[in-house]
């Protein structure tokens, strides 16, 4: 059994991209990571990269001294506090971009147990038998008023609070990351896709469900969630990222 991956990070519409994406993939593990840098924030291109490449570094260096601590909960929060750590060093030594930061959305897995970590509204979805059996809850006004029963779920992509995040990385106050985990083996067909809302928006779940049913690769997979999203983005979209990740055997 094997993880196979394929991934986009593009520009959109916007003048310069602040989303990154990170990875490793090896046959007894894999992290994923993708990041949104706050694109009201001048620098947050930088907290995207800094996050996403210091979380793949941490996670590693774990995996090589001792890989079932590397899959730990508290090791994985422990990947995302370093980072934000490496952020605010980063912000102390150039404040011209003293306001960066960043959303992030992790996943580490050994195949037998998995970590799914997450700070914003870059989503992390889970699918078995290409169904959607899970989705992290962003940290943004909209997802309160879906909490409070204002709104449905699927109104998050249209509310007017969406981009309002209640919880970033790199900023004064650090917030661990929630984390939710797979306390079992993943199976031949189970999927990840995990992305930013600039991909989200745009790709409704039952659309991500038949994409990946239809498709035997990621890539192929990828490349018609693209599709859609391209046959229904305006002229100034957002930067948009994803990581579309399948168990084979």
């Amino acid at each position: 059994m094997k993880i196979v991956t394929s991934s986009i990070c593009k520009q959109g519409g916007r003048e310069y991209n602040q989303d990154y994406l990170d990875l490793t993939v090896a046959p007894d593990g894999a992290c994923l990571v993708v990041c949104d840098g706050l694109g009201s924030y001048y620098g947050s291109e930088v907290a995207s990269r800094i996050c996403a490449t210091k979380i793949i570094e941490s996670y590693t260096k774990i995996k090589q001294l001792d890989p079932e601590r590397a899959v730990k909960p508290e090791f994985c929060q422990s990947y995302i506090q370093t980072a934000h750590n490496c952020v605010t060093d980063e912000k102390e030594l150039n404040p011209k971009i003293r306001s960066s930061c960043t959303t992030v959305a992790c996943v580490v897995t050994d195949f037998n147990s998995t970590v799914m970590a997450h700070i914003g509204d870059t989503r992390i979805y889970f699918f078995k038998k290409n169904k959607l059996k899970f989705q992290t809850k962003d940290h943004s006004l909209s997802q309160i008023s879906v909490e409070m029963g204002r709104i449905p779920l699927r109104d998050i992509r249209s509310d007017k609070d969406q981009n309002k995040l209640t919880r970033v990385l790199g900023s004064d106050y650090y917030i661990p990351p929630d984390c939710d985990i797979i306390n079992m083996p993943l199976e031949v067909g189970d999927a990840f896709i995990l992305c930013t809302d600039g991909f989200w928006e745009y790709v409704y779940e039952e659309e991500a469900e038949e994409d990946l049913a239809s498709s035997a690769t990621p890539e192929e997979a990828l490349m018609k969630m693209e599709q859609r999203l391209l046959a229904r983005v305006t002229k100034f979209n957002d930067n948009y990222s994803a990581i579309v990740a399948m168990v084979t055997d």
